[in-house]
């Protein structure tokens, strides 16, 4: 049933001392003003246990030329998955510690500030803190598969929500 609800694909990273991981995943955002974004990840997987022990992570937003990343970053792993799957980094701005993805369409750098187990998975509210632009079109994830963004649609009038 949610297969058919069009989600941007990310890959979630987090570091804490000398460990870094990732998983692809899927955002939404929660809020406009403080932006906030709701990550959904394993509750038992390495990148969940990192962004909690350090108390942040990053969201990068793939780009349609991207999927293989995704793929990659989805693999399980014992040690660094970056190193392990050839996935390139970005590195985090001063006074941050969670790598990201380099090359991706956009990059947000986040405070955890909330947390809701549920079932198998943890949903953590996150507060964007840094935010890096990049190019290209954003890769989606819609009925088990990847997608590109197709063309904008012009309408009459803008509709009236906050982004």
């Amino acid at each position: 049933m949610l297969a058919s609800l069009p989600l941007p694909v990310a890959i979630v990273a987090a570091a804490a001392g000398d460990e870094r991981s990732c998983s692809t995943g899927t955002v939404s955002y929660v809020s406009y003003e403080p932006p906030l974004l709701a990550v959904p990840l394993s509750a038992r997987g390495r990148t969940a246990q990192l962004a909690r022990e350090s108390g942040e992570l990053s969201v990068s937003l793939l780009g349609d030329g991207q999927a293989e990343l995704a793929v990659r970053a989805a693999r399980s792993s014992s040690g660094d998955k970056f190193a392990e799957q050839d996935i390139p980094v970005l590195d985090p701005p001063d006074g941050a510690v969670a790598p990201a993805v380099a090359g991706s369409t956009s990059v947000y750098w986040c405070r955890v500030v909330g947390e809701h187990p549920h079932a198998h998975g943890l949903l953590i509210v996150a507060e964007v803190k840094g935010h890096a632009h990049g190019q290209g079109r954003p890769l989606l994830r819609f009925e088990r598969s990847y997608c590109s963004l197709g063309s904008a649609v012009e309408v009459a009038a803008d509709a009236d929500y906050p982004l």
